[in-house]
C-alpha cells in the first residue's frame, strides 16, 4: 500500500500517510535551501536533488531552522530570517589560538582553511584531520562521554606557528534560508537510537551525480557540511 492510492485502508494507514506529510518529532526530513548572509551574499546552495537530511526533533541542526520547519508540508517552500543567537551563535575571539607547528606535525602538510579535530589528553592539545579522528581517539586516555574539542581552521600559517579559529564559519552571522521540503519518511531504528540518518542510504535515490563545488563530489551522510 502507498499514500495516495485509490481504495479503501484502515484509519490507521491513513493517519500515518497524514502524519507523512508534515514535518514533526522523530521524522527523517530531507530538505533543500539556499543559505544567505543579511546583504544577500550566497554562503552555501544545496540541490533538490542531493538534499541534507536530517532527523527532526533531535536537536542536530540549529535551532531557528529547526524551529521554523516544524508542522511544515511535504514540497512546501519559504523563507526565514534567523539571527546567529539561533544559529552558529556569535563569534568567540577565545577560540582562536596560535600554535606551535610542531603540534600538527602529525598531520602532515598544512594550507589555509584546512579543517583539524582538537583532542585534549591529560593536558596535552593534539590535533588530528577530521577522517582520522576516530583512530585517533582509540588510542587515547578518553572517558566514555568525552568528545573532541571541536573542528579547527587554519586560518594563517606563520614561520614557527599556525593560527586556528575554532568558531563555525557561519558564527556571528545572521542567515536566510530559503528551504524547499523535499522528503518525509520514517527513519528506521537505528535513526531513532542515534538521532543521525544511516550512512549509507541517505541519497541513493536523490544522488544524480550532483558535483559540489570545484567539482568535488559530496560525501554521503551530509559529511561535508558542518551542523554543530
Amino acid at each position: 500500500m502507498a499514500c495516495g492510492a485509490g481504495g479503501f485502508f484502515p484509519p490507521i494507514f491513513n493517519y500515518i500517510c497524514a502524519r507523512m506529510e508534515m514535518i514533526q518529532d522523530k521524522l527523517k526530513v530531507s530538505i533543500a535551501y539556499s543559505l544567505k548572509e543579511r546583504t544577500g551574499k550566497i554562503l552555501e546552495e544545496v540541490p533538490t536533488s542531493y538534499p541534507f537530511v536530517y532527523i527532526h526533533g533531535f536537536n542536530n541542526i540549529i535551532p531557528g531552522l529547526e524551529d521554523a520547519l516544524e508542522g511544515r508540508h511535504l514540497n512546501e517552500s519559504f523563507s526565514v530570517d534567523i539571527p546567529f543567537e539561533q544559529g552558529y551563535g556569535p563569534y568567540r575571539p577565545d577560540l582562536v589560538m596560535e600554535v606551535p607547528k610542531d603540534e600538527l606535525r602529525e598531520v602532515g602538510e598544512i594550507w589555509l582553511g584546512m579543517e583539524l579535530e582538537m583532542y585534549m589528553d591529560e593536558d596535552v592539545r593534539e590535533f588530528q584531520l577530521p577522517e582520522t579522528a576516530d583512530e585517533f581517539v582509540d588510542g587515547l586516555n578518553l572517558d566514555d562521554d568525552e568528545e573532541s574539542d571541536g573542528i579547527y581552521t587554519i586560518k594563517e600559517i606563520k614561520k614557527d606557528t599556525v593560527v586556528v579559529d575554532g568558531n563555525h564559519p557561519f558564527a556571528g552571522k545572521d542567515l536566510t534560508f530559503d528551504v524547499t521540503v523535499v522528503a518525509i519518511e520514517q527513519p528506521s531504528f537505528t535513526e531513532l537510537e542515534t538521532g543521525y540518518p544511516d550512512r549509507e542510504e541517505d541519497f541513493d535515490h536523490f544522488d544524480d551525480g550532483f558535483d559540489g563545488a570545484d567539482g568535488e563530489d559530496f560525501d554521503d551522510n551530509n559529511h561535508n557540511r558542518r551542523w554543530r
